[in-house]
């Protein structure tokens, strides 16, 4: 029979075999008894039952669907492909019905899937009426994968509808899953053997076998720039990526078929590692969400008992049994928390449909000799029914452990605290918001790839040397893109323009140099030599973006930079920034050996020139006998990110009260919010920042979901509890969210970010956001007795300005900053467990208070309140907040206004897009900063903002702040 799927080929050898194999062997080398065995795998249940059969389950990111392949088409006996939500129940078919798919996967946005399909084979008709035929006839063939040279993979949205080919190269492309960021696919193709010349031995063996030209392949989610990984001979296939796609698992049979071993490899085809040498079929590998080890299937006890073995991803030590179950149990798969394993079970009917059971991490850590990871919070079952420090102790130590490397947003450690936190939240008994699920995916700026079509000319006098990428020059993340025709190129100095101010003269590195149409060759960072004064006054102006900006602003035509050391780097990095910001010219840098050429034709040298400009001589120097030209492809990449949403419901409500707390952290520190000196890449752990927040807010869920249960909560509005990502980042993870859902009626946003460090003094900030919030908050602190005290502004970097600038009533909770602040030494041990708690019981007693009338509360614009600063720039302000979400655009685009701001008097609205300022234009926020330090107080000046696609001018008077 022909109509398997291709991970599933060993199913059906299983049934053919089974018939004529005896009563499985014991595993010789499986030293725990069955009882032991069998305690990996507890509480096995059956998920599908429709169709002969079912196979290769896997999961959404957010753990909440389930794509995979059935037999259950009347008119095709063939598998389809099929979306299962775990939550509701719904099954949709995904593939078009025609034809034979296979090896399907979710897009971690969970927007779209792909999967393999012959379905455009113009002879689908034929083979569907054969197939029919042969399972009608009594003879039964042996069975046979066929290796179709019609399967492509295809992406299509979760309804089933935009099915968009990725391969059209001949031969068999199938077995493909997305990167866990959603950017490339990986799969198996046997491509080569029509696409290049095969050896006698090749030809030979692939008349006998088409899979043994089998390799593994990845391309960009959109099915470019396929590359190919393996070149192996015999059948490699089955890949899947490393929790942090840095590698890829797999299978490679021998020639002959025989054998299969599992292997990893990293996605570039280097560093290819046999983890098992069983010298049977050993095949489906899969990671298990901490990428520590791997779970796959053999046949090393015999056909008639296929089992499930984990390995450790280095293959240190021997690989261990863990399922222990008559008949085959293959294609294994975990949860994305890693807490329950999928996998297909076939009997000895050949009857295959996928099963479910809880997993045992700890067992299985310790089987293969590999440490505990940190120890699991407690569920939202064996919570205590009302807030507790245990409960609250357990949590901050979870996420602030070492084991989730600073929760970095859109990490594999989010998916596993968000699949955690939501799955208390189900156990609690809370429901999704809307109707969608507890999690929330939203897509974020997560890095910067250089592009192909990437290259760059110097002419050198007479010569133009070929110069290499990353060795001798490297785009920056700000640069502008596209083709530069051939420029000269002028020496700039340290290309640092900046104001005169207290006590400090301006400099300008462009006096008398003219710089229209030329690229401008400059300096990092500031001239050496040079008082502590002068540098503090210059620094501002020396950040890499203002020296682009102001070239840009004297017409250059483009940027390069070069270090004033004599140290010469052997390789230049590619640094992401963290935002798509433009500067508006291109801007590249050279390494220290090519500068040192384009100067030497000058005469003259970089250190000639650094010791000239730290006399406060200015470079006017025009490179004659050098000219350069680019193309330049940068492309910013996207990549998906995690919010966890549940509601405690009152029937019939039609508001809501939102807790919020975000659960995102600093990673390693390498992302530039760290203010850490010391040994670089230390965990930021993050306990106060903010896992007291997540662990207060799931300690008052679970209160308020057992006082519901109870009876004893007289709500007329809803409750929501929100577990927010990408606030380190700029509040994306709440900002994404509100995008998403502009219809949910918020009453109050009640957020609390720091509250683990109760000594002196609670803060809550935003009272001025609602009339009557000092009311209310003096009114439960009577109850509490907290060492209160409140701050008016609602303008704080956390996720509740996010929902001030929406028009809704916010509190900010916090117990204070410390020396421990962003550095890897915010430790749990430092957490005052007790003042966690009693902050905690503050906000649920104010949340129900609020909860329990319909509509409590007034909205009031207030004035931001300045920051203290002594820079004159600083005191000037327009009172405009930045939207921090607003990635990919030009110019700087706004949230709101303060009231009674210049901007508010000025007529600028919520999502105007500030253009220019002061006749300056404004790419980015570092534009905008910078012009707005050139403004004079109380003068008029010009402002454009682009709104609804229309260019607006308007007028503004800055202030000066008391």
């Amino acid at each position: 029979m022909t109509h398997r799927n291709c991970r599933c080929l060993l199913i059906a050898i299983f049934t053919t075999l089974i018939a004529c194999t005896s009563t499985p062997a014991k595993d010789a080398g499986q030293s725990a008894s069955s009882a032991a065995t069998a305690a990996y795998i507890t509480d096995v249940r059956q998920v599908t039952h429709d169709g002969l059969r079912a196979g290769e389950g896997y999961f959404s990111a957010d753990g909440q669907s389930l794509i995979f392949q059935s037999e259950r088409e009347s008119d095709n006996p063939f598998y389809q492909i099929y979306l299962l939500n775990l939550r509701s129940g719904k099954t949709t078919r995904l593939s078009p019905g025609q034809g034979k798919t296979t090896c399907a996967w979710l897009h971690p946005n969970n927007k779209q899937a792909l999967f393999s399909s012959t379905h455009a084979d113009p002879q689908i008709k034929q083979k569907v009426e054969m197939e029919w035929k042969e399972r009608k006839s009594e003879k039964k063939s042996k069975y046979s994968w066929s290796f179709d040279d019609q399967f492509d993979i295809y992406q299509v949205d979760l309804n089933g509808k935009n099915l968009k080919n990725l391969t059209r190269a001949p031969g068999y492309d199938a077995e493909a899953s997305y990167s866990p960021d959603g950017k490339w696919i990986a799969f198996a193709s046997n491509r080569q053997a029509y696409l290049k010349p095969m050896t006698d031995e090749q030809k030979k063996l692939f008349a006998k076998d088409p899979s043994v030209m089998m390799d593994l392949f990845i391309m960009r989610a959109d099915g470019t720039d396929v590359r190919q990984i393996t070149n192996a001979l015999g059948y490699d296939g089955g890949p899947f990526f490393s929790p942090d796609g840095k590698r890829l698992t797999f299978r490679r049979f021998t020639p002959d078929g025989l054998q299969a071993e599992v292997h990893t490899i990293n996605v570039d085809g280097t560093d290819d590692r046999q983890l098992t040498n069983i010298k049977a079929m050993s095949w489906a590998p899969f990671y298990h969400p901490s990428g520590d080890y791997i779970i796959f299937t053999t046949n090393k006890l015999g056909y008639a008992n296929f089992e499930l073995y984990i390995v450790d991803t280095l293959g240190q030590r021997q690989p261990v049994r863990v399922s222990q179950r008559d008949g085959f149990d293959g294609l294994p798969v975990f949860t994305p928390d890693g807490q329950e394993i999928y996998w297909t079970h076939s009997n000895e009917r050949g009857e295959a449909q996928i099963y479910r059971a809880k997993w045992s991490d700890s067992l299985a850590r310790a089987a293969l000799g590999l440490p505990p990871r940190a120890t699991p919070p407690p569920s939202g079952k064996t919570m205590q029914p009302t807030l507790s420090e245990q409960d609250a102790r357990a949590w901050v130590e979870y996420l602030a452990s070492e084991s989730m490397q600073g929760r970095m947003t859109g990490s594999k450690e989010e998916r596993e605290y968000m699949g955690r936190i939501t799955t208390a939240f189900r156990e609690m008994g809370l429901l999704p918001y809307g109707a969608k699920e507890m999690l929330h995916t939203y897509s974020f700026t997560s890095g910067l790839e250089i592009e192909n079509n990437t290259k760059l000319e110097i002419k050198m006098g007479l010569e133009t040397p070929a110069l290499k990428l990353r060795q001798d020059w490297i785009p920056l993340s700000f640069s502008s893109t596209g083709t530069f025709a051939a420029a000269p190129i002028v020496f700039g100095g340290y290309g640092i323009v900046a104001p005169s101010g207290p006590g400090q003269a301006a400099y300008n590195s462009y006096e008398g140099l003219d710089v229209k149409d030329k690229w401008v060759m400059a300096f990092t960072g500031l001239p050496n030599d040079i008082g502590n004064e002068r540098r503090f006054h210059l620094h501002l102006y020396s950040r890499l973006q203002h020296k682009a900006m102001m070239a840009r602003q004297l017409g250059a035509r483009g940027l390069i930079l070069i270090d004033d050391t004599e140290a010469a780097s052997s390789t230049l990095d590619l640094q992401f920034e963290g935002r798509d910001e433009v500067s508006g010219v291109p801007v590249i840098r050279l390494s220290s050996a090519v500068a040192d050429r384009l100067l030497k034709l000058e005469k003259t040298s970089r250190k000639e020139w650094t010791s000239r400009l730290a006399k406060g001589e200015v470079a006017n120097l025009v490179l004659k006998q050098s000219s350069l030209a680019a193309e330049l492809g940068l492309k910013f990449t996207a990549s998906p990110a995690l919010n966890a949403v549940g509601v405690l419901r009152v029937p019939g409500a039609t508001s809501t009260v939102v807790i919020g707390a975000h659960g995102d952290h600093l990673g390693l520190g390498e992302k530039g919010n760290s203010l850490w000196r010391g040994e670089p890449g230390r965990v930021h752990l993050g306990a106060d920042d903010n896992a007291s927040g997540v662990a207060g807010l799931l300690g008052i869920a679970k209160e308020l979901a057992e006082k519901q249960k109870r009876g004893e909560l007289k709500l007329r509005q809803n409750i929501a509890f929100a577990v927010w990502s990408g606030e380190e980042l700029g509040v994306l993870g709440s900002s994404g969210f509100l995008k998403a859902n502009p219809k949910l009626k918020i009453s109050a946003y009640l957020n609390m970010d720091m509250i683990g460090r109760l000594r002196e003094q609670f803060m809550v900030q935003g009272t001025a956001s609602a009339a009557e919030w000092k009311t209310w908050i003096e009114s439960v602190n009577l109850q509490k007795g907290l060492p209160l005290r409140t701050q008016e502004d609602p303008y704080l970097p956390t996720d509740a300005m996010v929902f001030y600038m929406r028009g809704i009533p916010v509190l900010s909770f916090f117990t204070g900053s410390h020396s421990e602040y962003h550095m890897p030494t915010d430790t749990p041990a430092l957490i005052n467990y007790q003042g966690l708690v009693q902050v905690a019981d503050f906000v649920a007693t104010l949340s129900v208070k609020l909860a329990a009338e319909s509509n409590p509360l007034t909205y009031k614009k207030v004035e931001a309140v300045p920051q203290k600063s002594t820079g004159r720039g600083f005191r000037l302000y327009l009172g405009t907040i930045p939207d921090y979400s607003q990635d990919g655009k030009t110019g700087v685009t706004i949230s709101g206004t303060s009231k009674d701001s210049p901007a508010e008097k000025a007529g600028l609205k919520a999502g105007d897009t500030i253009v220019e300022l002061g006749g300056m234009k404004v790419q980015n926020l570092n534009d905008y900063v910078y012009c707005l330090q050139a403004l004079k107080a109380n003068v008029i000046t010009s402002i454009k903002v682009r709104r609804n696609g229309m260019v607006k001018n308007l007028e503004v008077t800055p202030a000066l702040r008391n």
